[in-house]
Order: structure tokens, then sequence, then C-alpha cells
């Protein structure tokens, strides 16, 4: 199992390392000439997909296999990359290859998810979550900061290039993932159990993890057109370095990891990394917003993940996971959207310090109602 888990923690981050490069999508649309709505709309469909694709990536992994989702997920993921290396401005081809980044993207992450716990014990799953997260953070230690400068020195194309190559190395990887036997379990007739009240929280959770990156992700960039003496390539660095530190050592050391409390602190800190943001003039100060945003990465995900595969019903595995990531993602559809209409009436700086106020006030009544159902 030890095995498995390194090979999908290595392919993890290859295909992440694609998705590193990709914070840079809203700012390849800005040099198009697009608005922040316009943006913040095209960004959204990576997460409209990904919403639909998830449940039936549930289905495709309970019935045939996660390895089988694993390499699909990858394939469709690393043609979107070459797709808009190629594509040039064509908007419509772009919004397209937008759809299918979603579709291919929804499928891995959920299969690696899938992959990291398959045959290994309840008592097993948070350490092994929680291990296989790192990875998805540890591409924006350099992926970011390699692929502005490619952008910069030889355009877009070149940069999409990079992250397309990164992708397509991951598959040898999956394809040496050995797949689980599955014993055929005769079932009785019986009306399927619905997911819980705990379940429904923790989606609800996920959707309000997606709002927070989904709005940080593609918007801080977009400060480098307001500050131009702002570096925003150290950031996603920074962002990285926190989430892994406390995903890999410090968050193991607390005694309520993997428990509802630790989502109160991590939504304070994606709350105050807005309000840093708004305030920020120079690159040292954005970097400490990227220090708040990396304490609210580093906590709320893998925990959420957690908690969701401990309660799910092992045959339902997938199923479960796909329906509070597809609430993640609907958190990552909406969030783009709002916010760029918002950003486009009021302004860029004035939408970071209301969202703040919003992140750092509406999840915690929800959060305290997860806190009697999960334990």
């Amino acid at each position: 199992m030890r095995k498995n888990l390194i090979k999908i923690s290595a392919s993890t981050f290859l295909l992440y390392g694609g998705l590193a490069v990709l914070v840079y999508f809203s700012l390849f649309l800005k040099n198009l000439g697009l608005n922040n709505a316009q943006i913040g709309l095209i960004v959204s469909l990576f997460s409209w997909t990904a919403l639909f694709a998830r449940p039936v990536g549930g289905r495709i992994a309970d019935s045939l296999s996660v390895r089988t989702l694993l390499i699909l997920g990858a394939m469709i993921f690393a043609i979107s990359f070459f797709g808009l290396a190629i594509v040039g401005k064509n908007v419509p081809f772009i919004v397209g290859l937008r759809i299918a980044a979603g579709l291919g993207f929804a499928w891995y992450a959920l299969g690696s998810l899938l992959q990291s716990v398959e045959g290994e014990e309840l008592g097993k799953f948070t350490s092994n979550v929680s291990t296989l997260s790192v990875f998805y953070l540890l591409p924006y230690f350099i992926y970011p900061y390699i692929a502005i400068r490619i952008a910069r020195g030889m355009g877009f194309s070149a940069m999409f290039l990079f992250g397309g190559i990164s992708v397509i190395l991951s598959i040898p990887i999956i394809l040496s993932i050995k797949s689980l036997r599955r014993q055929k379990k005769i079932k009785e007739r019986e009306p399927r159990r619905k997911f819980g009240s705990g379940i429904f929280l923790l989606g609800i959770m996920n959707f309000f993890m997606g709002w927070s990156v989904n709005i940080a992700f593609p918007f801080f960039p977009l400060l480098e057109k307001i500050r131009p003496s702002i570096d925003t390539g150290l950031f996603f660095t920074v962002v990285s370095f926190m989430a892994v530190i406390i995903r890999a050592y410090i968050g193991r050391k607390l005694p309520f990891w993997g428990q509802p409390d630790v989502l109160f602190p991590g939504f304070l800190a994606y709350s105050l990394g807005f309000v840093v943001a708004y305030f920020a003039k120079t690159t040292l100060v954005f970097l400490i917003a990227g220090v708040f945003t990396g304490i609210g990465v580093g906590t709320v995900y893998p925990n959420i993940t957690a908690m969701t595969l401990r309660l799910a019903e092992e045959d339902y595995r997938g199923v479960t996971m796909g329906f509070v990531s597809s609430l993640g993602d609907f958190g990552f559809c909406t969030g783009p959207i709002i916010f760029g209409y918002l950003s486009y009436k009021i302004g860029l700086l004035p939408s970071f310090l209301l969202w703040a106020v919003v992140i750092g006030i509406v999840p915690f009544m929800f959060i305290l109602q997860l806190r009697k159902r999960v334990k």
C-alpha cells in the first residue's frame, strides 16, 4: 500500500504542477483584453465542469477502478494544456479547452484521494490524505515562479506547453499503480442510504473552501496591474511553503487535527489573507497575505477530506467524495463569477475587503453545527 501512496504522490506533484501554471490563466485572459467580469466567468468554467464531472468520476471509480479514473483524468488534462499552447487568441476555443481542463482535473483529483486510502484502515485515512495533500502544494513552490518568467520571456503559449509536459509525465507513473482486486459483494435489495447530515455539512464547508481559494488564486495576481511594484510570483511559493509545513508537520501535532475545530483558524486565516492583500503596496506585505492564505490552504481542505472519507460507506466512497467535492466545485464556480462582477463594479481592492468579511463570518455558523455531528 505504501508503494502506491508514493506513486500517486509523485504523479500528483507532476499533474498539480500543471495546475500551478494555471494560476496565471487570468493574466493570460487579461492580456487578451477581457475585463474582470469576463475573466471571472471563463475562469469559473473549470469548476462548473468539475461540479458535474466529479459525481460521474465517483461512479467510474466505484464501478471500474480508481486507476481508470486517474488515467482518463490525466490524459484529458494534458490535452487541454497542449491545446492552449496552440490556440492563440481564439476565445471560443479557449473556453472549450478550459472546460476540458476542468473535466480532466476533476477526475484526477478525485481519483488521487481515493487511491491514497484504497485498501487502508480507517485510522490511516487522515495521515494518508495529509501526506498526499502535501504533494498538491509542493509544485506551488516553484511552478508559478517559473511559469510567469516563461510567459514574460517567451509568451503564454510556451508557459502552457511547460504545464502540459509536466502533466503528461505523470501518466507513466499512474500506469505503474496496481489496482486492488475488488470482491463482488451480494447486496440485499434495500433503499439506498442517504448522505447523513455530517456529510452535507462537510460539503458546505468545502463550498466555502472553494470560494476562498478560487478567488485568492486567480485574482491576487491581478494586483500586478494595479500596483506594479508587487511581484506576485513568490506569493504562491509562500502559500505552498506554509501549507506544506502545516500539513506535513504542525497539523499532525495538533490534538484537534482531523476534527471540525481545525476549520475555525483555517477560515479566519483566509479572511486575514484578503485583508492584508487589500493593504499591500509592496511585495513583502503581499507575501504576508500569502502566509495567511497558506495557513487556510494547509488546514481546511485535508481535514474536510479526511472527515468525509471516514464517514463514507466503503462501497460508496467514490460517490460520497464526489458529492462533497462537487459542492467545493460549486464554490469554485460561483466565487469567481460573483467576485469578478463585484470587482468590475466597485474595484478589485474594495472587493478584497468585502470578501474578507464574508469569509470571516459566514462559515462559522456551519462549523458550530458540524461540531455536533462529526467527531
